[in-house]
């Protein structure tokens, strides 16, 4: 991944359809939000000096981009100084030692999971009028307390000179997205998946993302606490639990996953080592960076289904929530700072440099590549919500991990018995909540 809301679903998935069918470029409209350029006046420069801290994870992307825009907006206010910091790890421990120290970042990037986590520390936002025009704007308990600065949807990438080889073609179910490894791996010349299962988290399009696509309900996560016993045989976990099985057991991903890191998945993709890898649209211009084209790169959606006759869905999802900590020193900078960020130059300059889908309806980014791809089949956008306090709450209690299962999984783990022991956890944890 993020790697890994919201509104309702038929107003987010306008705005990724019309990302998706819009042309190339970046597109922007009028506003009144974007900042003035003019050189600072007198009284600017004699404002006493305030140093911001912004903290992202180790998005390098991100990190190589901020560090150099900061610099454009002290020269719009010459007072303000931003110093980037990069956290260690975007599961969120470390700002959770600044969180206990009430230390936090001025402003700084949250997974939307962990919006239930900073809640109590983050600075509403409904007052600002960047919020209005976040489509994705993340709202807990009537507050806008994050505005996700990207949104994508999930893809297989390949190489279409592989498949032209070996003579293979897109799969529309899982069926025959098993098939297609398995004819690779007949081949013997390419990996057909490379999976990084070192890093537990490069399973998020398989465990954390299948078992919602394949319950038909955007609202699955948010219904789980429901269910006191929702792992069991023919459920959605259980369809995507033994499709991983199945693609472990054939060794479909290589011989031993679980020895390879994230660095090690994406360089055996680059180097044309292994056919496929699954991972989201923010994985592109890393791609491009290091390959320098795209001339044999394809993406198609995982076909989530058993047959044609069922929709064919993408996961999207909003992600890199940007909060601000209500025990900012300088609160109202750190405001201004953040309706900088999302004005139109500075995030048309970031879209067009991530090559990542928009979140604000004032400024639409377009990627060709991901055009053309999504022209070859018609699928519906599948909208992740993830910011359930309740199932926040009863996930934690539980221990429930789906990185660590995909990995247990990996290690030859009876889905049976998993099942059996997430059943009893859920349900304790559960009760506990109430």
């Amino acid at each position: 991944m993020s790697k890994r809301k919201w509104m309702a679903s038929l107003g987010m998935v306008s705005i990724v359809m019309a990302s998706v069918v819009s042309g190339c470029g970046t597109k922007t409209t009028p506003t009144s939000t974007t900042p003035a350029t003019t050189a600072p006046t007198a009284a600017q420069k004699a404002q006493e000096p305030v140093k911001l801290k912004f903290a992202m994870w180790e998005a390098q992307g991100d990190i190589d981009f901020w560090t150099e825009k900061v610099k454009e907006y002290t020269k719009l206010k010459p007072n303000v100084s931003v110093e980037v910091i990069k956290v260690p790890d975007n599961k969120g421990q470390y700002l959770k030692v600044n969180l206990a120290a009430n230390d936090l970042p001025d402003v700084f990037y949250m997974k939307p999971a962990a919006l239930q986590v900073y809640k109590q520390a983050l600075q509403p936002l409904d007052d600002l009028p960047i919020t209005k025009d976040n489509t994705f704007a993340a709202k807990i308990d009537g507050k806008t307390l994050g505005l996700p600065l990207i949104s994508f949807y999930e893809v297989v990438y390949y190489h279409p000179s592989v498949f032209k080889e070996l003579g293979l073609e897109i799969p529309k179910t899982m069926p025959e997205f098993i098939a297609l490894c398995e004819k690779i791996k007949a081949d013997g010349k390419y990996v057909p998946l490379s999976l990084g299962m070192k890093d537990s988290w490069t399973s998020y399009p398989f465990m954390e993302f299948g078992p919602h696509v394949l319950s038909g309900d955007e609202g699955f996560l948010t219904n789980l606490p429901k269910n006191e016993a929702p792992f069991t045989a023919n459920s959605s976990f259980d369809k995507a639990a033994k499709f991983l099985q199945e693609i472990s057991t054939k060794k479909l991903a290589g011989p031993d996953p679980l020895s390879i890191s994230f660095d090690q998945q994406t360089q055996a993709f680059e180097a044309k080592k292994a056919a496929m890898t699954a991972l989201g649209q923010w994985y592109y211009p890393d791609y491009i960076k290091k390959v320098n084209s795209e001339d044999d790169l394809g993406a198609f959606i995982m076909p989530w289904r058993s047959t044609e006759s069922e929709p064919l869905t993408a996961m999207t999802m909003s992600d890199m929530n940007i909060g601000i900590s209500k025990n900012s020193k300088n609160l109202g900078e750190s405001k201004a700072f953040l309706q900088w960020i999302f004005s139109q130059p500075v995030y048309g300059a970031y879209l067009s440099t991530s090559k990542q889908m928009s979140t604000m309806s004032t400024v639409k980014s377009d990627n060709a590549f991901f055009v053309k791809e999504a022209q070859k089949a018609q699928f519906k956008p599948f909208v992740y919500n993830g910011i359930d306090e309740m199932y926040n709450k009863v996930k934690a209690a539980a221990q429930y991990d789906p990185s660590m299962i995909a990995q247990d999984i990996f290690a030859g783990k009876s889905i049976d018995k998993l099942e059996a022991d997430l059943n009893n956890k859920w349900k304790k944890a559960i009760d506990s909540s109430k």
